[in-house]
């Protein structure tokens, strides 16, 4: 009940009230507020530009920066559990940095998306239609919120792991501290890591879960659509003129629906793409870390990284894969309905109509590669592929063997 009360869009309203499908995207949205990437509101304009620049300077800019400085300066004294850990964290963090900016870039065309939304919201009229969009407005917010405890539960765990050893998540590198010089800046350096870590896996749900928040509405207006289609020339008493506006007013519905996709392809490309590049070499190191190095507490928390990476784009191309089903079930609703004995006009515009609903809606990561669960398979699989690599050339071995003095 108290969830319930504080956020509403969880659960799915009754058919009785009118589905908004932008909420689907309520509180995603106002996280990206939250991540200082929009425009400062005039209320709050110093307290928003401020913390934009405190959020955005340490886990946007500073962080991949921290890393690599970190590496330069003090490899040597890494563990092999440590380094791995970092590593794979530094890899999700620079492109959690570039997704970052890509959205930062196009963040106004989920508003356009959403004025989208609403104009397919005016199309519906039945009860079960409502109830539709409606269970698809709460299970894009339940999924959110899946989204953001499990990065978080990561951030957490390995902040309580590495306070635990002694030593610093990431031990990466600020100016003028020096985390072994006294328990202060060790704990200093802990704190500024654990801030820009929770702001980076803040700013990684937003950047990994807006594409379900907002294709899952879309299934939900499709298969809508496609029972407008299948009724069809089902109603004895239509006049001729009367289908063939409703074929042209379909017809209309799915321009809408396509440009739907087309406000969002050139963000979900971007940022699909820069994970799906790097997705194999972060599985990869998790796994070394986790198979020959980690300890107990090091695992959980590289269980619990593997499985947010996982989720980074495994969720979205399934849905794409279903979203590809969604568009032939809609050719086949149309083909299923009454136009066999209709009118000549009418047969000739919804054979055209038929041959554009033929192809289906295709979401690509960076106009290279269509987004479906094989091009996923096929960039984790990868990860094998270095475990594989570093288990040959007896790598873990010789990061285990003590250094010579």
């Amino acid at each position: 009940m108290v969830l319930r009360k504080i956020f509403p869009a969880m659960y799915a309203a009754p058919d009785t009230v009118p589905a908004v499908s932008r909420n689907a995207t309520l509180y995603l949205l106002r996280c990206v507020f939250l991540m200082g990437i929009r425009w400062p509101p005039k209320n709050f304009f110093l307290i928003y530009c401020l913390w934009s620049l405190a959020l955005n300077l340490c886990s946007t800019l500073y962080q991949p920066i921290g890393f690599m400085t970190g590496y330069i300066i003090h490899l040597s004294e890494y563990s092999p559990s440590q380094l791995l850990n970092s590593l794979q964290v530094a890899l999700n963090a620079w492109t959690c940095s570039a997704k970052v900016i890509i959205v930062w870039f196009l963040v106004k065309r989920f508003d356009r998306a959403n004025l989208i939304l609403d104009e397919m919201d005016k199309r519906l009229t039945q009860p079960g239609e409502h109830n539709k969009v409606n269970n698809a407005v709460s299970n894009s917010n339940r999924i959110f919120f899946s989204f953001m405890t499990v990065y978080m539960i990561y951030a957490t765990s390995s902040f309580i792991s590495a306070s635990i050893m002694g030593v610093p998540m990431f031990q990466n590198y600020y100016p003028f501290l020096d985390w072994r010089a006294s328990r202060f800046q060790f704990w200093l350096q802990s704190g500024l890591e654990f801030f820009a870590m929770l702001g980076a896996c803040f700013q990684d749900v937003c950047v990994d879960c807006y594409p379900i928040n907002y294709v899952l509405p879309l299934r939900a207006h499709l298969a809508n659509f496609a029972e407008r289609l299948r009724q069809l020339g089902n109603d004895p008493d239509e006049h001729p003129d009367q289908l063939y506006e409703k074929l042209i007013g379909c017809i209309l519905d799915h321009k809408v629906i396509l440009r739907y996709c087309d406000t969002l392809r050139p963000v979900i490309s971007g940022t699909i793409f820069v994970q799906l590049l790097v997705v194999g070499f972060t599985l990869g190191f998790t796994l070394i870390n986790i198979v020959m190095f980690a300890n107990f507490g090091s695992r959980i928390a590289a269980l619990v990284f593997m499985t947010a990476v996982l989720m980074e784009t495994t969720p979205f191309c399934i849905l794409c894969n279903y979203l590809a089903d969604d568009c032939y079930k809609v050719a086949d609703a149309l083909f299923e309905s009454n136009w066999i004995h209709q009118e000549q006009r009418y047969k000739k515009t919804m054979l055209q109509f038929l041959q554009s609903l033929q192809k289906p809606i295709v979401f690509m990561a960076g106009d290279v590669f269509s987004i479906s669960v094989a091009t996923n398979l096929n960039a984790t699989k990868f990860s094998f592929s270095v475990f594989t690599l570093v288990k040959q050339m007896n790598i873990a071995e010789k990061l285990s063997k003590p250094k010579e003095v």
